[in-house]
């Protein structure tokens, strides 16, 4: 499993697309590694993909249940829940 560290140093300073492409590369090698399943649902959540963001954060939980991919499910959740009735009628 790659450390959240190396990731972010392979990554920085990149655009979403090419970190995107970075990562799907990594994940190439170790398709179960949470760490970059969480990273790749960062970078796809950063582009408006919220639904494979999701999706690779579901799937990170379940390999790495104490990982920091069940907060962001919920983090997630919350903010896809929000609800401003004000902002409907201007």
């Amino acid at each position: 499993m790659m450390n959240p560290q190396n990731i972010k140093t392979a990554i920085e300073g990149k655009v979403p697309s090419e970190r995107l492409k970075i990562i799907n590369g990594l994940l190439d090698e170790t398709p179960e590694d949470a760490n970059l399943l969480v990273a790749r649902g960062k970078v796809l959540w950063s582009m408006g993909r919220r639904g494979e963001a999701m999706s690779d954060y579901t799937l990170a939980a379940k390999l790495d249940p104490d990982g920091p991919a069940t907060l962001l499910i919920e983090h997630s959740n919350s903010i896809m829940d929000f609800f401003n009735p004000d902002l409907l009628n201007p």
